[in-house]
């Protein structure tokens, strides 16, 4: 057993930085975050505020463990704790010494939650590895607890499970509510969506496996990644098919205590728990399937079920959630985003835990490590209620971050919903894809989600109900005013459909003052993304902008885009994100998507940032005003060769080469700092570039657009840039300090080919090709871009920035003194002519706006990987 004890390097470094009270914070760790975790929490000298202390440290063993593909199964060691003894020891006290009031624990598992809420003042606490009666314990840590507000206090595991019904069904509906519940149903929508649907199929025969799904395409691909994972996109197309009507079918039960639908949904679990031997059911997601649709059955059809029916049901749970357990004990709990765990295996997992609790021997471990690992980890990565991943892989955790907490809301009484967490989620679901948008342009896959779809408006539905938050009650009713079967769109989704929750809560919209009445800007800082808004009145003609510069780096799917902004106009995009999420490790996804070439960034010489958790940005300062608003993100860590073992493991099963040929190289950079001002809204923002190398370099500077191509101007010092939507445009006015070589191509680095994603009639649809300009610099040590960029509707005639001398730009009522020579200190100011509005960097921000100065320096995120 490893024996190594890892204290936060960036915790002494910032404690050194904070007592030389420097503005400017330069970091030199290789990772803020960790595939694994590799650091306890609380960390030392950290801050616990009106909550419950959950306790959590590195896995006592080595874990080889990585992520095989996208759709694969984990592989991991051998050398994993026993769940079933004890691992860790924990030793909690206001006494440094550990000599009185002492509270004492022994842990399973690599995380352990406070029974009760700690007194304000400072605690100490250790945790060791066990070994026997032996304990290898850590160096203290220190921790300070500050209740002076709501607490977050949920309940024991114990008192929980003393409310569990004994009887069945208890999980998507109680017994003893049954009859209440079909008879209020009877009158919703939602409820003719289940009838209609399970009456569609429940005569229907379901064909074997074998016989449906189609393998003539996976002879011709080159890798066996390639050819493996379009055996499970094929095996999925038919399981999750399957899982819907059967889903159905059990819902519909549910809704009616019809028995044809239960005779119709055994019959489906019977002939696809056929399938399990079969070659063609490949991926973990099948596992998964198997194991709620048994749940599902098991908890809703009890009283009808034979002695045969509840044994078969029973050891399917039995063994899936057994080999779903040994995988996630010492592991999960500690893993940054084991995304398909995250996803919706842990939801359900937990279903079955909790519908088997005494009956199964083994659903109370599973249930007590649910229930624990929720409450220390979940529902978000962070408190601010980002989505590192992106808005495409947000959409597949809906249900997860509904279903689960309010299980436990309803099993208890207390209200998980109060969790700070889903305050700041409210927010990420507004504006990262405000009503009728396109989405902010972050993790993979985000160039499919359009406009806020049925599963989102659905959370945001759910979410408000739950939380009494008004402005997600607009939201909703913002895009129900236009689109009125919005709800109905997300009905069957697998991971986001919410139309149970409907059927279930009556509880009202809440009204407040709306949209209207929120910020023109949003920062989440420990995720490390911001929006930028011209108008919540007139999403018609809101220009956006949205920016990353995220701690998480490109590890899981987000994408290697840090100081990358992205533009929009009527929800539409214009300076945009580009290529395609094709499969998560093919040539095209990594080389033309997840590869900083694909973004709204800079290069340097050319190479771009690392792929994985080492590829990271973050955010250091920001301010929200009602005049004039700032983010800086700074990416000086950000670029040179991969070193993930994660990502040169699939790069190596993937056939990738992470080469400077490819995009990657020595890291020459010493500095990337962003800053972006947004000048009254979003329709006018100033963004400088502070760069540095360790030697003379070319500096590339990166803009992509997805529906048209950009038209280009060079003049003396300067190139303008315009993208075209159908309603607006955006303007990127790049001021340099000499002529700068510019290109466009059309072309990917890598074509977007469609291998994997068939339609129902087996036709692979093309992917199109995007537009990318690249302005080149000459070889520099020191450079900086100032760039004004204007985003308005076509028919509006605007004034073009313009020099009025050497130092000075204006635009509109807007005066920029800016610092673009390669000499000095980097340094520029922001005024109105009428004097009421500034800001200006050098070194410090100093803001000042309403008669208030605000002077910014930098802070760290609050992180706990």
């Amino acid at each position: 057993m490893r024996r190594i004890f890892i204290l936060a390097i960036l915790v002494q470094f910032l404690s050194f930085n904070e007592v030389l009270g420097q503005a400017t914070l330069r970091l030199n760790d290789v990772t803020l975050m960790h595939e694994m975790r590799a650091t306890p929490y609380p960390l030392d000298r950290a801050v616990v505020k009106n909550r419950k202390v959950a306790f959590m440290w590195p896995l006592g063993t080595t874990s080889k463990a990585h992520a095989a593909l996208d759709g694969m199964e984990e592989e991991h060691g051998d050398q994993k704790p026993d769940p079933n003894q004890i691992n860790y020891r924990l030793r909690i006290s206001q006494d440094s010494l550990f000599r009185k009031e002492v509270i004492e624990a022994d842990c399973p598992w690599a995380f352990y939650n406070a029974a009760e809420i700690y007194e304000n003042g400072d605690w100490f606490w250790q945790y060791g590895y066990a070994d026997g009666e032996k304990t290898d314990w850590s160096p203290v840590l220190r921790f300070t607890v500050i209740n002076d507000g709501y607490v977050f206090n949920p309940p024991t595991f114990s008192n929980l499970m003393a409310k569990l019904p004994t009887t069945h069904p208890r999980i998507w509906v109680e017994k003893d509510e049954w009859d209440a519940f079909i008879e209020k149903c009877k009158n919703k929508e939602e409820r003719d969506w289940y009838i209609e649907y399970a009456n569609k199929v429940v005569d229907e025969e379901v064909k074997h496996l074998a016989d449906v799904i189609d393998t003539s395409k996976v002879a011709e691909l080159d890798l066996e990644v390639k050819r493996n994972a379009l055996l499970v996109r094929e095996s999925r197309r038919v399981v999750d098919r399957e899982e819907a009507n059967t889903e159905g079918l059990i819902r519909a039960f549910l809704l009616t205590k019809d028995e044809r639908y239960f005779k119709a949904a055994m019959y489906r679990i019977e002939e696809m728990v056929s399938w399990r031997d079969s070659p063609y059911l490949k991926g973990d997601f099948n596992a998964s399937t198997l194991l709620s649709l048994s749940t599902m059955a098991y908890d809703s059809f009890y009283d009808l079920l034979s002695k045969e029916q509840k044994a078969l049901l029973l050891g399917e749970i039995k063994e899936h959630g057994s080999n779903f357990f040994n995988r996630f004990h010492n592991h999960f709990e500690a893993h940054i985003a084991d995304n398909h765990s995250v996803q919706m295996t842990l939801r359900i997992f937990t279903m079955a835990a909790f519908a088997t609790y005494g009956e199964l021997p083994e659903a109370k471990k599973w249930a007590d490590y649910c229930y624990n690992v929720w409450i220390a980890r979940f529902p978000g990565v962070n408190d601010d209620g980002g989505w590192h991943n992106g808005d495409s892989y947000f959409h597949v955790n809906i249900r997860t971050l509904i279903e689960v907490p309010l299980l436990y809301s309803k099993l208890s009484g207390y209200d998980f919903f109060k969790d700070p967490w889903y305050k700041g989620s409210a927010m990420y679901v507004i504006f990262q894809q405000p009503p009728f948008s396109k989405s902010a342009g972050n993790g993979s896959a985000h160039l499919r989600v359009a406009k806020p779809n049925g599963q989102r408006v659905g959370y945001a539905d759910a979410l408000a109900k739950l939380t009494n938050n008004s402005y997600l009650a607009d939201y909703v009713r913002t895009i129900q005013a236009d689109e009125p079967d919005v709800l109905k769109r997300g009905f069957g989704a697998k991971p986001g459909d919410l139309s149970w929750f409907r059927l279930q809560n009556d509880t009202p919209l809440p009204i407040g003052k709306g949209l209207a009445d929120l910020p023109l800007s949003y920062v989440f800082r420990n995720t490390g993304i911001a929006t930028f808004m011209s108008s919540w009145k007139n999403l018609t003609r809101n220009a956006m902008a949205t920016f990353r510069s995220s701690p998480y780096g490109s590890t899981s799917h987000a994408v290697a885009n840090q100081n990358a902004f992205n533009t929009f106009y009527d929800g539409k995009p214009l300076f945009y994100s580009s290529g395609h999420h094709v499969s998560f490790t093919d040539e095209h996804s990594v080389y033309s998507h997840r590869s900083t070439r694909a973004h709204n960034t800079i290069l340097v010489n050319g190479m771009g940032q690392k792929i994985g958790t080492e590829g990271y940005g973050w955010i250091p300062r920001h301010y929200i005003g009602s005049k004039i608003s700032y983010v800086v993100g700074d990416a000086s860590n950000a670029y040179g060769k991969v070193i993930s073992e994660l990502w040169l493991k699939r790069g190596e099963v993937s056939g990738l080469d992470y080469s400077p040929e490819n995009g990657w190289d020595e890291n020459k950079l010493k500095t990337f700092r962003r800053h972006i001002v947004q000048l009254g809204g979003a329709h006018l923002l100033f963004v400088y570039d502070e760069l540095e190398a360790y030697e003379p370099v070319a500096w590339n500077y990166l803009l992509h657009t997805v529906e048209d191509s950009m038209q280009v101007h060079a003049s003396e010092k300067m190139v303008h840039v315009k993208a075209t939507n159908q309603n607006g445009e955006s303007n990127a006015y790049i001021f340099a300090p000499e002529n700068l070589h510019t290109q466009q191509t059309d072309q990917f680095f890598v074509p977007a080919i469609n291998w994997l994603r068939a339609d129902d009639k087996g036709h692979f649809a093309p992917y199109p090709n995007h537009w990318h300009f690249t302005a080149i610099s000459s070889k520099q040590a020191v450079y900086r871009y100032a760039t004004v960029i204007r985003t308005h509707h076509k028919k509006e005639v605007v004034s073009a920035p313009h020099w009025i001398d050497e130092n000075t730009i204006e635009v509109d009522d807007w005066v920029i003194r800016v610092n673009i020579n390669g000499t000095g200190a980097p340094s520029f100011s922001v005024r109105n002519k009428k004097g009421d509005v500034s800001l200006e960097y050098n070194d410090v921000t100093t803001v000042t706006e309403n008669g208030k100065t605000t002077v910014l320096k930098d802070q760290l995120p609050d992180l706990e990987i």
